[in-house]
């Protein structure tokens, strides 16, 4: 069992005994004591669903704990191949609580992470990175929101709800705090994102099988029918990633592999018939076309609006025109007049919203009515105004301007032309899912958010590589450096890609 842990790049203490040899006991340890454990759980419970996921967890808890990396592999697979089970109706309003088996296993990889660090006896445990601070202050405003809605008492508050969406939140900055401690080098970020495409291509797969069966695809495993909305955001966020890494391809065949990929996850895409994912995937497609320097995806993302009503799907065409009706659609209000303009009900609900937004505003203005108050489903912005007011407002702004910064601040310095391609579409695929959000909660739904913050974090990890790297050769170069009134023969060190850091931090923190 040796052979297969043994990796260079890992040792322990000052390197006097290669961490393959410790490895390897360690886990036939922990696999001795796990299944010991499962013995009693079976007995114990008489359950066979219960043991099966029980043995599963503690084999990725015992894989996370060797290496830490297996266990992001898991988490990638679960994020969208996780099946949900039904937990019942929860709360005043009774909702449907869908339980995933990724919600247990998020918690499982996190502790193994902890567990993993402490072994290694890292001394921090939290990467410093310009994302951490937006999280925890949004996050906070959130409880304090929900802290206040609970001292009012107020009759149609659902406690149980709003308690179940901040777990669902936390779960989100769980992947992203044990993804980019998990996660150190360009090799394991190229196995990752090739994982991330394989699940991709199944998920597609499933979708097309629907096609014919179902009036819009969706994921699989969806409890309650299908949700296109959610597999619309999946797929332009992948789509994204994938357009990243074409525009800085070095090859031709590396080019073609990547279209096709987006080939792939664009099939599917169409029968979504969601028409926020329309507008999210050519807001990607348009920037990934100027911040990539690709004329193609430009030409291409034109061509494909000018021919579209001549060779787009017929489901397709009735979607986009549905938004638009003459006198069998709800007219727009303005200022109490009715204009001649009108749209379809889903539309019109997308507008109305906003006059709960504005309503609430004038009641609680400053931290809203709690979490999962009126649990709006239209608008991501308009809910959060809703449950944290205006501060909730501008701290979610705040973090969403700390992760396109971040991503971009990758797609420039990073010198890995794939890196580069990562971090740039996950700039773009930010851009694209606020432009998704505008008309869904894009940044509540579990299917999205999970491979999103998977994503950011790789972005922290090739940001902090690309500092690291930069400060590294700088350091190099002045060490070789000739002293002044010397004539020189080498010329002066030029880094392409260059971070703007005035001087040697202790680590590369915002």
């Amino acid at each position: 069992m040796a052979p297969y842990f043994a990796s260079s790049e890992y040792s322990i203490g000052r390197g006097e005994i290669p961490e393959s040899r410790v490895e390897a006991p360690v886990f036939v340890g922990l696999i001795i004591f796990c299944s010991i454990l499962l013995v009693v759980i079976h007995f114990l419970l008489q359950n066979p669903a219960v043991t099966l996921a029980s043995a599963v967890s503690m084999l990725v808890f015992s894989f996370t704990v060797v290496r830490v990396e297996f266990g992001v592999y898991f988490l990638i697979l679960a994020m969208l191949l996780s099946p949900e089970i039904s937990g019942g109706l929860v709360g005043k309003k009774s909702h449907e609580l869908n339980v995933r088996y990724d919600d247990v296993l998020i918690l499982t990889i996190f502790f193994g992470v902890m567990v993993r660090l402490a072994w290694e006896g890292r001394a921090q445990i939290w990467r410093p990175n310009p994302i951490n601070i937006a999280i925890v202050l949004y996050y906070l405003i959130c409880i304090v929101s929900t802290l206040r809605a609970i001292q009012r008492n107020l009759p149609y508050f659902d406690v149980p709800t709003s308690i179940f969406v901040m777990a669902k939140m936390l779960e989100f900055y769980l992947i992203f705090f044990l993804v980019g401690n998990a996660i150190t080098d360009q090799k394991q970020i190229r196995r990752q994102i090739a994982l991330f495409f394989g699940v991709m291509l199944v998920v597609a797969g499933y979708a097309m099988y629907q096609v014919g069966k179902v009036d819009r695809v969706g994921a699989p495993f969806e409890q309650g029918g299908t949700e296109p909305n959610t597999l619309g955001g999946y797929l332009t966020l992948v789509m994204a990633i994938a357009g990243g890494i074409y525009t800085q391809a070095p090859s031709l065949r590396k080019r073609i592999v990547y279209l096709a990929l987006i080939g792939a996850a664009f099939l599917p895409f169409l029968y979504t018939l969601s028409r926020a994912s329309y507008l999210a995937l050519i807001t990607a497609m348009l920037l990934l076309g100027f911040f990539g320097k690709s004329r193609f995806l430009v030409a291409a993302v034109i061509l494909a609006l000018i021919i579209s009503p001549f060779v787009m799907p017929e489901a397709v065409q009735e979607r986009v025109n549905y938004t638009f009706q003459k006198g069998s659609g709800v007219p727009i209000v303005v200022k109490g007049d009715e204009t001649v303009v009108q749209v379809d009900k889903s539309t019109y609900e997308r507008i109305y919203v906003w006059k709960k937004a504005f309503f609430n505003l004038k009641v609680w203005p400053f931290f809203g009515g709690g979490v999962a108050w009126g649990t709006v489903m239209d608008s991501q912005y308009a809910r959060v105004i809703i449950e944290t007011g205006l501060l909730g407002l501008a701290a979610f702004l705040f973090m969403q301007f700390r992760i396109i910064k971040t991503a971009r601040e990758a797609s420039r310095w990073s010198r890995d032309w794939f890196c580069r391609g990562v971090a740039l579409g996950t700039f773009c695929g930010t851009v694209a899912l606020i432009v998704h959000s505008l008309g869904t909660i894009s940044f509540l739904i579990v299917r999205i958010m999970e491979p999103f913050w998977f994503l950011v974090a790789l972005c922290v990890v090739i940001r902090d590589n690309a500092i690291q790297e930069y400060l590294k050769t700088k350091e190099a170069a002045r060490a070789t450096s000739v002293p002044p009134n010397r004539p020189s023969q080498t010329k002066a060190f030029t880094p392409v890609y260059a971070p703007a850091v005035k001087q040697k931090p202790s680590h590369p923190a915002a």
